[in-house]
């Protein structure tokens, strides 16, 4: 765990103003390195105690686990790894947070997660509401349709998960789409704070009604460019959904690509 002297400042300043401090342990989408650990108890058991030492040493109130791009035929001894950490986590006072993927996606992005399972072990579920069309498909980074039907199937009967566990996380950024010389769709993420210098003057602005944005249209040395808008006011509709489904809460990925002003709406909006 990268922590530093600088992260020993940051949790000790949170500490003192209140908030709560958890980490987050990626798995850099390493996807055989993870299989061999998900694989293996012993490196399982090493993990954990890795974890739990670090969530002592520095006096950590819980932990994020962010594993992202697994096989999917690793699923339930991902489930596995989640059940044996959650009590030695719960024996110290430690939270535990889950990233996952929308449901109904392909089998090493979507389907290599046991929600349903998941929701039963760790205390809280943090759904990533974003990359919907990821880098290889034209569309809208986080549509509201999409993220509304998304947590539609996390409450209800596909997942089963308590609303009360579930945190929506939402995108601080947005994606330019276009086709490549092969005829490839591709699409490159940039910061919102940088959305009005990334769009052209003379770009066409037309409105998607499923995903509630406005699509800007332009052409540059030949090629055709599309930006689904993410900004203040389309992440504001999509707060909406933690008092409409009785959310735990919201996320964002990630501080440092956000307007500063978003702040203000975001407290407005959730009341904290």
């Amino acid at each position: 765990m990268n922590v530093g002297q600088s992260g020993k400042n940051y949790i000790e300043w949170a500490h003192n103003q209140g908030y709560q401090v958890w980490p987050s342990i990626s798995n850099s989408s390493q996807i055989d390195t993870t299989s061999e650990i998900m694989n293996d108890y012993k490196l399982r058991q090493d993990l954990i105690n890795s974890i739990v030492s670090y969530v002592v040493q520095y006096d950590l109130d819980g932990i994020n686990i962010d594993f992202e791009y697994m096989y999917d035929k690793d699923k339930n001894l991902f489930s596995r790894f989640l059940i044996e950490l959650a009590p030695r986590l719960k024996e110290i006072g430690a939270v535990l947070s889950v990233d996952v993927t929308a449901p109904d996606g392909s089998p090493n992005w979507s389907t290599c997660y046991d929600r349903h399972t998941i929701g039963k072990i760790a205390d809280y579920v943090v759904f990533m509401g974003y990359d919907q069309n990821g880098s290889t498909k034209e569309g809208p980074n986080a549509g509201y349709e999409w993220v509304e039907v998304s947590l539609q199937k996390f409450v209800g009967k596909q997942e089963e998960i308590e609303p009360n566990k579930i945190i929506l996380a939402l995108p601080f950024y947005a994606r330019r789409c276009y086709t490549d010389s092969n005829g490839n769709p591709k699409g490159t993420a940039f910061s919102m704070k940088v959305l009005e210098n990334e769009i052209p003057s003379n770009a066409e602005k037309t409105w998607d009604e499923v995903a509630r944005q406005y699509v800007a249209t332009y052409t540059k040395n030949g090629t055709k460019y599309k930006i689904w808008i993410e900004d203040e006011s389309t992440i504001k509709d999509k707060l909406s959904f933690v008092s409409q489904y009785n959310l735990a809460g919201a996320a964002y990925w990630q501080k440092g690509m956000e307007p500063e002003s978003i702040w203000n709406m975001i407290s407005e909006e959730l009341g904290v």
